[in-house]
C-alpha cells in the first residue's frame, strides 16, 4: 500500500471498480479485468489500492451492489458518475496518508438515485404507499422487486413510514454496516461515515425493527428505543430521545440541551464550519427552532444566551462568550 500509484492506472482501476460495484461485469468483462490486472505490475498495484479504498470507506459488497445499482447505472454515464470515478482515482493515488483530508467518501452518494442538498429535507411517497423522508445532505437508492422492498442508504439520514404490502414483501433498509428489517413501523436510520469507520443509528417511533449487522447477530429494537451498530455488533437499545424525529417537520427541539449539541445539529444544515468555544459549550438551550433558516436560528440563540455569534466570511461561524 506504500507503493506509488500511476495516475493512468488509478483511473482505469477506478473505472473497473465502479463497474464491479455496479454489477456491470459479465463473464467476458471479468476476463477482460483479469487480463488488465495481469498486463502490468502497476495495474495490479492500482487494483489492490482500489480494493483497500473500498474496504476503508465501506462500499457496498459486490453481491448487494449488483442488486442495488443496476437500475441506476443502466442509465448513460452522467456527470455524477464521472465525478465519482475521478474521486475514486484520486483516493487510489493519494493512499492512506492522503485520506486524512476527507471526512467521508462522497462518491458513494454521487451514484445514488435520490439526493438532498445541504439544508434540504425531502419527502417522497413510494410505490407501495410507504413514505420516505431524506434529511439534509442525504442519498439513497430505492429498489422494489417481486420479493423485496429495499432502500439503500448511501449517506446521511432517512425516515421511513412503512405501509402494509399485499404481497408481504419485507421492507429492508441497507447501510454499509448491515440491514434493518421493518416490522410494521416508523423509524429513522442515520449513517455516519469517517476514516475511523462507518456506524449506523436506528431510532424507532412505532412498531419494531430487526437490526442485523453484516457480520453479527440480530437485535430487535422496539418503539421508543434506539440503537447503533457497526458491521460486527449492535449496541444495547437505549430510550429514544424526545422529539428525535422533529427534523421531518423541519424543526429542532432543545430541552435544556447543551449549546454545543445544538450547534452540532445546526451545522448539518449549512455549509462551512460552526465552531463552539468550550467556554459556552455547556450553556443550556430550550426551545423549538426552524431549521430552514440557520442564520435566524443563530440570531435567536445570541438574543437568548450570553453568547456572541461571529461570522468570518460566508463559511465560518464561531460562537463564544458575549
Amino acid at each position: 500500500m506504500r507503493a506509488g500509484i500511476d495516475a493512468r492506472a488509478a483511473r482505469e482501476a477506478a473505472h473497473w471498480m465502479m463497474r464491479l460495484q455496479g454489477g456491470e461485469l459479465d463473464e467476458a468483462a471479468w476476463q477482460a479485468l483479469t487480463r488488465w490486472r495481469a498486463a502490468r505490475a502497476e495495474h495490479e498495484t492500482a487494483w489492490q489500492r482500489a480494493e483497500h479504498v473500498c474496504r476503508t470507506f465501506g462500499m457496498l459488497p459486490a453481491p448487494l451492489a449488483t442488486t442495488l445499482a443496476m437500475p441506476v447505472l443502466e442509465r448513460p454515464a452522467s456527470a455524477p458518475r464521472r465525478a465519482a470515478v475521478k474521486t475514486l482515482a484520486l483516493l487510489i493515488v493519494a493512499g492512506p496518508a492522503g485520506w486524512a483530508m476527507l471526512k467521508v467518501a462522497p462518491w458513494q452518494a454521487w451514484t445514488a438515485g435520490l439526493h438532498t442538498a445541504t439544508g434540504e429535507i425531502r419527502h417522497l411517497a413510494l410505490a407501495d404507499g410507504s413514505r420516505l423522508s431524506l434529511n439534509t445532505a442525504s442519498a439513497a437508492d430505492i429498489v422494489f422487486s417481486d420479493a423485496l422492498r429495499l432502500v439503500a442508504l448511501r449517506g446521511g439520514e432517512i425516515h421511513v413510514a412503512t405501509s402494509p404490502d399485499a404481497r408481504q414483501r419485507p421492507f429492508i433498509v441497507r447501510t454499509s454496516n448491515g440491514s434493518i428489517r421493518a416490522i410494521g413501523t416508523r423509524f429513522t436510520v442515520r449513517q455516519d461515515d469517517s476514516l475511523l469507520g462507518a456506524r449506523s443509528h436506528v431510532a424507532v417511533s412505532q412498531g419494531a425493527v430487526e437490526v442485523r449487522p453484516a457480520d453479527g447477530p440480530p437485535v430487535i429494537v422496539q418503539a421508543g428505543w434506539q440503537a447503533s451498530f457497526d458491521a460486527t455488533r449492535a449496541s444495547a437499545p437505549q430510550p429514544l430521545a424526545p422529539h428525535a424525529h422533529a427534523w421531518i417537520k423541519g424543526l429542532l427541539y432543545a430541552d435544556a440541551t447543551p449549546l454545543a449539541d445544538v450547534l452540532a445539529q445546526l451545522a448539518r444544515y449549512r455549509h462551512g464550519i460552526v465552531r463552539c468555544d468550550p467556554a459556552v459549550a455547556r450553556l443550556r438551550v430550550s426551545g423549538v427552532y426552524q431549521l430552514r433558516d440557520t442564520d435566524a436560528l443563530l440570531d435567536l440563540l445570541q438574543a437568548s444566551l450570553p453568547i456572541r455569534v461571529r461570522r468570518h466570511g460566508r463559511w465560518w461561524i464561531s460562537v463564544g462568550p458575549a
